[in-house]
Parts: C-alpha cells; sequence; structure tokens
C-alpha cells in the first residue's frame, strides 16, 4: 500500500545459553535456565540453543568455538576458585576483555568474542548475580543486536526515600525497594543477603552508583517499577 517492494529489517538476534552444572545440588541450574530464557525473549532475542554442560574448561572451549549464533551466553563458572573456568575457556577461545565489574551483585561477570568475534557474556551462577549481569551486560548487548533502545526495560519515576538506603562505596549497587505511603519508596534487605526472594517482594529498584553511599531520608532519586514495565 505504501508503494515499497523492499523494506530494511533488523533481524532479531540468535542467542546461545551455555549452563555450566553446579559442582553440588543447587537450586541455581533449575532457576537461571529459565529466568535466563524468558529475559532473552523480552528483549528480542531467539534462543537457538539453551543446553547444561560440564563445568570444565575443555567442553566450555569447545561450546564457545562452535557457536554460530549472534551472541552467547555462559552462565556460571566465572568465580576465581579451582572448579571456576568460564573465563579461561574465553579466552581460549578467543578474547577475554573483562573479567570482574564494580556490581553489587554481579561482580564476576565477564565479557569478550571468540575468534570468529562472536560478543560472550559470562554471567556468575549465583541466581541473583546471574539476573543483574544479564540485565545490565547481555540484556543490553541483546536489545542492540535487535535494533532496540539499549536502556533497562522498565518504567522510571522519581520518588522520594522514606528510610536511608546505605551502600558500599565503590560498587555500583542495586538495590531493591518497595513503594511507600505517597510518592515514597521503603528501602528492603539487599540482594546480597536475601538472593532473589528481595525481587520477589520488592516493587522496584534503584542503582546506586560506585560513588555514593547510598541515599538519605527524603531524598529524590530515580526508580525502577516491575509492575510498569
Amino acid at each position: 500500500m505504501a508503494g515499497l517492494s523492499e523494506v530494511s529489517v533488523v533481524r532479531r538476534p540468535r542467542v546461545r545459553i551455555l549452563i555450566c552444572k553446579p559442582t553440588k545440588a543447587s537450586a541455581s541450574e533449575d532457576s537461571n535456565g529459565p529466568m535466563t530464557r524468558v529475559a532473552v525473549e523480552r528483549d528480542g532475542g531467539v534462543i537457538g540453543e539453551c543446553v547444561a554442560m560440564e563445568r570444565d574448561k575443555l567442553s566450555i572451549r569447545a561450546a564457545l568455538v562452535e557457536t554460530d549464533a549472534e551472541i552467547a551466553i555462559v552462565i556460571g563458572g566465572t568465580g576465581r576458585g579451582a572448579g571456576d573456568h568460564s573465563a579461561a575457556a574465553l579466552a581460549d577461545a578467543g578474547e577475554l576483555a573483562i573479567h570482574g565489574v564494580a556490581l553489587c551483585p554481579g561482580e564476576t561477570t565477564g565479557l569478550g568474542r571468540t575468534a570468529s568475534g562472536v560478543p560472550v557474556v559470562l554471567l556468575p551462577g549465583a541466581p541473583v548475580s546471574c539476573l543483574w549481569a544479564y540485565e545490565l551486560f547481555a540484556g543490553r548487548a541483546i536489545r542492540r543486536l535487535g535494533g532496540r533502545n539499549t536502556e533497562l526495560p522498565y518504567q522510571s519515576r522519581e520518588m522520594i526515600t522514606a528510610r536511608k538506603i546505605v551502600s558500599a562505596l565503590g560498587m555500583t549497587e542495586i538495590c531493591p525497594v518497595r513503594r511507600g505511603a505517597g510518592d515514597t519508596i521503603e528501602p528492603l534487605p539487599s540482594f546480597a543477603e536475601t538472593g532473589l526472594m528481595a525481587a520477589v517482594g520488592a516493587d522496584g529498584f534503584v542503582i546506586v552508583p560506585q560513588g555514593s553511599e547510598g541515599y538519605p531520608q527524603g531524598a529524590r532519586m530515580t526508580v525502577y517499577l516491575y509492575d510498569e514495565c
């Protein structure tokens, strides 16, 4: 009807998810996969494959070398312990550009690419760390590849703290909050203390930058709300 025979399009990026099996029986094996798959689909990605694999360097490296997706996500094994091999596997498969970020939760996040140029994001295995590393790194990369807005996919508004929000200096911290009376928010126990349960009981979150120790009572700040996404 517009008189056009061809239009320019952006293909939905194909995403390969590799989940390193935990060394001990853990709920993270069950939660990280479903959580990440839903987030990838929300961000416009197409999941080409989501596989659980052994937590060893050779297996992870081989899986990365074989990747033919537009972006790969590796979940688990991103720490610096004896059983953590994701970073070393990525370094062997191509380039490990960053390993470790000033983010709480999510400080063992890694970024790089395979020898063939496929971007790779390493997400921590702890579910709450996996969640926020995905939101701030992998999710933005997927949205960019798909031609979407790279900002966080939540509505934000200016609200006022009913109580002080405390954060550690030197780390960007994600702090869960609950709506209070009027246009106020109440801080909840941190993600570091309660894990994913903090997200379940929260109405949203605030991002405290690494140069800040938090916000005093009565401060006005940007709040990202779950029920307005």
